[in-house]
């Protein structure tokens, strides 16, 4: 238990040495580290000492309660202040509040009382300290890392989660704004995504490759931010400075893509002015890395024009809207989806095929990441992917949508029951999982389903279905029955049990304790002392 440090002040001599030598300071989170009889001999201690709290009298001859609590305030001290009054002094008492004195205790002090107070003050005044750290932690990690930081808000002002004045501010507030006004390029890159249906293990291999590489090429002459994208590839945020020059860059990703025989796709856009432009760029090279993708193109630029749109361009909200159907089995909503998707196929049948097989991959990928792919669905794409580049493309979306239609109806006859049963071994693996990693403030469904090698949403329901709660809530009500234990020990202060449940906040954690017990881990502790 980390105890914090107390300064005594009291002009009464018994009152002081009950205040020294009648508590149990320690049992309460505090070691005395000094006190004074008046407050100019504390104001001549204090600075040295920095304690975290000051318990004085509110009222003394030499200097009082609230003179005291004033002039250390001055020096910017992070000293606390509790007050002693007298019932003739609350008015005085309330003043000493006012001016930033977190409580008041009156005289004669019933021991009870400074207890519950003093307990609260500890809660308190760990929870501002664990506070202060972890901004002071943010600032350095943020001053030894300013890139990877600008990293992360070049990425949300890209997802629209952030506006261009708003990122103006962190470029100016990091002594970066002399970029603002420089040229920026974006380069996606990726390997084609339908190689990941053939030989995932070597899609993902090829993808690292090409990752590691081209960073490593374009960072050697130019400052870049990453972001990935939906389809698994990699956006480069290329700062080009005040010159706004490219064709280094397609120099880059010509040899590379000559290096990886041509499996890589590529998108380069044109060289944008300013934090706009970088947004222009993002989106034009979004666009273009689609159409190299559907016409299996290695490097698409820009060369100065505007970006061609065909008619019947793939539609990711057409998409979205047939995963969504997907997902709620709802076969009014897939017949609706898939009719605008079919109202969006181009006359090229080469091209047909292209975005069936598309919307096929993204279906399956989908599926496999929320709900898991049982081997009849596996089958069931294999079987579609040999099919669509022989048959007719309106033979082929008739297989698509029969495709869609046979999921929904796996899913729906997919008894919860039998799910149940074929996974009830993996729960008491996991429950063992939680009980040993309680104290960890990171434990979740993510972390847990990987431990049992399950997905993380499937284990979820099952997790669910199995234990007739929720996981979050069942971590929560395991976490309360520990902390419980604990108090009943009686060897832990409050704040050493809140970091042994994995709720190191210790004012979350009361709040948590009382919702689940009606009391807080104060009152709960008072009571079984009772």
């Amino acid at each position: 238990m980390e105890l914090l440090t107390l300064y005594l002040v009291d002009d009464e001599p018994i009152i002081l040495k009950g205040l020294l030598e009648t508590y149990d300071w320690e049992r309460m989170g505090f070691e005395v580290t000094g006190w004074a009889r008046d407050g100019e001999d504390a104001l001549k201690e204090i600075p040295a000492k920095k304690p975290d709290v000051v318990l004085t009298d509110v009222r003394m001859k030499k200097m009082d309660g609230l003179a005291l609590i004033e002039k250390v305030k001055a020096m910017d001290l992070k000293t606390n202040f509790v007050v002693i009054s007298a019932y003739r002094d609350f008015e005085y008492a309330r003043k000493a509040c006012q001016n930033g004195a977190l409580s008041y205790l009156v005289k004669p002090i019933e021991e009870e009382e400074l207890e519950r107070t003093m307990s609260e003050i500890y809660e308190m005044c760990t929870e501002k300290k664990f506070k202060e750290k972890n901004y002071s932690l943010w600032e350095k990690v943020l001053l030894e890392d300013k890139d990877n930081f600008l990293n992360q808000m070049v990425g949300k002002y890209l997802d629209d989660a952030m506006d261009e004045p708003e990122l103006a501010e962190f470029f100016i507030s990091l002594s970066r704004e002399a970029e603002m006004n420089h040229s920026f390029a974006v380069i996606t890159a990726g390997i084609d995504i339908a190689q990941r249906v053939v030989n995932q293990k070597e899609f993902d291999m090829k993808q690292y490759v090409l990752d590691t590489s081209l960073n490593k090429r374009i960072r050697e002459k130019y400052q870049v931010w990453t972001k990935g994208t939906q389809e698994g590839a990699t956006c480069y945020i290329v700062d080009l400075g005040e010159s706004g020059r490219v064709e280094p860059l397609k120099i880059i990703l010509t040899d590379l893509r000559s290096e990886l025989k041509g499996d890589m796709i590529s998108a380069l856009s044109n060289s944008e002015h300013g934090i706009s432009g970088l947004k222009t760029a993002y989106i034009q090279s979004l666009n273009l890395f689609e159409v190299a993708a559907e016409a299996g193109a290695g490097l698409l630029s820009m060369e100065g024009k505007s970006l061609p749109r065909t008619k019947n361009q793939y539609s990711l909200d057409v998409e979205t809207q047939v995963l969504g159907a997907l997902r709620k089995n709802d076969i009014k909503q897939i017949k609706k989806a898939y009719e605008k998707f079919v109202y969006i196929l181009p006359e090229d049948e080469d091209a047909v095929r292209v975005y069936l097989r598309r919307l096929a991959v993204r279906v399956e990928f989908s599926i496999e990441d929320s709900y898991g792919l049982i081997p009849e669905m596996k089958q069931s794409f294999r079987n579609f992917y040999d099919a669509v580049d022989t048959v007719n493309p309106p033979k082929g979306v008739n297989i698509l949508y029969q495709l869609l239609l046979h999921i929904i109806e796996l899913r729906s006859n997919m008894e919860e029951d039998t799910s149940r049963e074929y996974f009830q071994d993996y729960i008491p693996v996991a429950l063992n999982y939680i009980r040993e990693n309680l104290q960890d403030e990171n434990l979740s469904i993510g972390s847990v389903s990987e431990h049992v090698y399950l997905n993380p949403v499937y284990f979820g329901r099952i997790f669910k279905s199995v234990m007739k709660m929720p996981f979050k809530r069942y971590v929560q009500n395991m976490r309360m029955e520990k902390a419980k234990e604990l108090i009943l020990e009686d060897q832990e202060s409050i704040a050493n049990i809140c970091v042994q449940v994995g709720i190191p906040n210790p004012s979350y954690f009361s709040q948590v304790f009382k919702q689940y017990t009606g009391i807080l881990p104060s009152e709960y502790k008072r009571s079984l002392e009772a």
